[in-house]
């Protein structure tokens, strides 16, 4: 079974991890460089899109410079930790379920390049394997009839009765669990990803530069010029190159202000908070062995009984306390607040009012499990804000950018508003985001249809529809 033995796996994990991100980091092979060079393309942002956007590029033989203004270890993102939900279930021909599954499927490509190279990485590093778990209102029901026409491993219990005798659970009335069981369903840990692809794109004769901020991005006759100041020592640097991919997430709109100004108006930056909470090593402890595996069994989660957007929650294990006790990290994609100054969001405490919704939520999912868990069987570990980089529909955009005249720039490529669907699917964004830019395509049709919800096409409606 897919979750046999998981409990040892994410044990391991979070020590396996810390090990390759302490190794990557180490290696001579992400040294600072000289930013002087002949670059094809430079992408603008080291995170999942960037970064998955220069391996791509990387590995076809394109002179690739990555500028990241975080350091080696990524701390900033849309989420933040070890875990973010990986998932493939969907209706057959769903975009989103393609995207996770290209990405594991160019995941283990990236992986045998970078053991080819003498690294020792495994797609363990990367994900953990478990039933996802999805609990929806009754009232939905009659819309998932396209349930039985996809191929993932699902069980699903639709009464009370079917989820004591499935699995265990306590279901209320009016509520409906799936669990999907599928090999790197589960969660995914974008520090390591990340890290990955930084390896990859060097390995492939890339270019990764820390600790960079591109302050000023313009057009010239040939290309772009980059203002790029290090963070490290206040040094500004101008650099100039034919070919450009923005993937700098909520920094979008600032940064392209003076070549693609509509996506100041296309991808609006909101904070979102993260909430950890450890069980208290006492009572998992007197819990019994089945009773472990089921609350493990009942992560990652998204739990959307009680109907409301802001109501909803997403959770999953991030991994085991120095107490040896599960970590859960719990958030809400509609618990967003507004950004008064996007530097500093990231160090915003969360209020006691986001502390409050985050144990209700938590003990609202728990309540599933026959054990019975209160507020004080959960320590408030910690708490972390964070920032979805949003477009309207909120599905993202992998698009060349906007030329005066209105017609395509094949030479600007920008990759953003991914908050929420991004972690499962980063590496299939890269390789639309690369195609775009060597000017190739696929056949496959689930590629197409991704490729046109993301692109040039839908971006400009949206640019219409915002000018009327």
């Amino acid at each position: 079974m897919a979750n046999s033995g998981k409990g040892d796996v994410m044990m391991a994990r979070v020590f396996g991890t810390w090990c390759l991100l302490l190794q990557l980091a180490s290696s001579p092979a992400v040294a600072q460089l000289d930013l002087d060079g002949d670059w094809d393309v430079v992408v603008i942002g080291g995170g999942l899109m960037g970064s998955s956007t220069a391996w791509q590029l990387a590995r076809e033989g394109q002179n690739v410079l990555l500028l990241e203004m975080q350091g080696e270890i990524y701390t900033q993102g849309s989420s933040f930790g070890d875990a973010r939900i990986s998932r493939s279930l969907g209706p057959p021909g769903d975009i989103w379920g393609y995207m996770h599954n290209r990405t594991v499927s160019e995941m283990k490509t990236l992986i045998a390049v970078l053991n080819e190279n003498g690294d020792s990485t495994s797609m363990d590093d990367v994900y953990v394997t478990s039933p996802v778990n999805y609990v929806r209102h009754i009232s939905g029901l009659d819309r998932q009839r396209w349930l039985s026409e996809q191929s993932d491993p699902i069980r699903i219990a639709k009464t009370r009765a079917e989820a004591e005798s499935l699995f265990g659970l306590r279901l209320p009335d009016d509520a409906y669990i799936i669990r999907e069981y599928k090999d790197y369903s589960g969660t995914i840990n974008p520090g390591a990803v990340i890290m990955a692809l930084h390896r990859g794109t060097i390995y492939a004769g890339g270019h990764v530069a820390y600790d960079k901020r591109v302050t000023g991005l313009s057009r010239t006759e040939e290309g772009f010029r980059l203002v790029i100041s290090d963070l490290e020592t206040g040094v500004s640097h101008i650099l100039e190159a034919p070919k450009v991919v923005s993937a700098a997430g909520p920094y979008t709109g600032a940064l392209l202000k003076d070549v693609a100004p509509e996506f100041e108006h296309l991808i609006t930056p909101q904070r979102v908070f993260l909430a950890f909470f450890e069980v208290k090593p006492g009572f998992w402890n007197g819990l019994s062995g089945s009773e472990q595996q089921g609350l493990i069994d009942l992560f990652p989660a998204i739990n959307s009984t009680l109907q409301t957007r802001a109501s909803g929650s997403f959770s999953m294990i991030e991994g085991y306390s120095e107490r040896g006790a599960p970590v859960i990290k719990i958030g809400g994609h509609y618990q967003r607040t507004d950004i008064k100054d996007m530097d500093r969001v990231w160090q915003q405490s969360l209020t006691d009012e986001e502390i409050a919704w985050s144990y209700d939520a938590l003990l609202h999912h728990l309540a599933l499990l026959d054990a019975d868990f209160t507020e004080a069987q959960l320590h408030f570990y910690a708490g972390y804000s964070c920032v979805y980089s949003l477009t309207e529909s909120e599905v993202p955009y992998v698009t060349m950018a906007l030329m005066p005249d209105g017609s395509p720039d094949p030479n600007l490529i920008v990759v953003g508003g991914m908050s929420g669907v991004g972690a499962k699917g980063s590496l299939g964004y890269g390789v639309i985001a690369a195609d775009l830019l060597l000017g190739r395509t696929e056949t496959d049709p689930a590629y197409l249809a991704a490729r046109e919800a993301f692109g040039f096409e839908r971006m400009r409606h949206d640019v219409s529809a915002k000018g009327d």
